[in-house]
């Protein structure tokens, strides 16, 4: 209930979504690297962090009813896998993960994307994310500003921006040798076969919309 008022006063306050686009798939849907995160709470995404998620793909079903999120979570030197299914509710999208979490897309063009949530844990402590992923490393003056906006708009501090790009060193599990994409089960397939040796990686993924470790 609290996170349903939370989403809103943002509606409220002008803090929109592009989840009626009926373009969103085909702008959705690809590879994408998370740059920069932002939070309520810090801690939830420093270093180690369950917050701090290393975007890698994003795949979206028919007229976006229900969106897949595939990335890595470090722990020191390991990286570990999640699928998380985001099941759509109107302008947002709700899935399992450290609890529950509510996502709305903000904005979405060819190359970045702008997001933020809400995560209520098993504690029932509310915590807001902002954060953009991109195709390239690095944002445009006018990209990140368009960030900061929204930052801005959720409440979030500027202190609490993190790039989080400067700290990953997850495998990328998007092409193949042919640079053709794999489909979201092979890679998971894949990856845990072709662990790197120098810097091990479990795989991890979701039966339902719950991120779950993969036997």
């Amino acid at each position: 209930m609290r996170v349903f008022i939370l989403l809103l006063m943002l509606d409220l306050l002008g803090v929109s979504s592009v989840m009626m686009n009926k373009n969103l798939r085909k702008k959705i849907q690809g590879n994408w690297r998370t740059v920069y995160l932002a939070s309520s709470t810090v801690e939830k995404i420093s270093v180690d962090s369950p917050l701090r998620t290393y975007f890698r793909r994003i795949e979206c079903g028919k007229r976006c009813r229900q969106i897949h999120f595939y990335f890595y979570i470090k722990k020191g030197a390991r990286c570990q896998q999640y699928e998380v299914i985001g099941k759509k509710r109107q302008e947002f999208y709700q899935a399992q993960y450290e609890g529950k979490i509510t996502v709305m897309i903000k904005m979405v063009n060819d190359k970045i994307l702008l997001f933020h949530y809400f995560n209520k844990d098993v504690r029932g402590k509310v915590t807001r994310v902002a954060g953009v992923l991109a195709r390239a490393r690095k944002l445009t003056k006018d990209e990140m500003t368009q960030y900061m906006d929204l930052v801005e708009e959720i409440g979030i501090e500027d202190e609490n921006v993190q790039r989080v790009l400067d700290t990953d060193t997850c495998p990328n599990t998007i092409r193949t040798s042919g640079e053709d994409y794999e489909s979201p089960q092979r890679l998971i397939t894949l990856y845990a076969s072709q662990r790197p040796t120098t810097d091990p990686s479990e795989t991890m993924e979701s039966t339902g919309a719950q991120g779950n470790p993969s036997s």
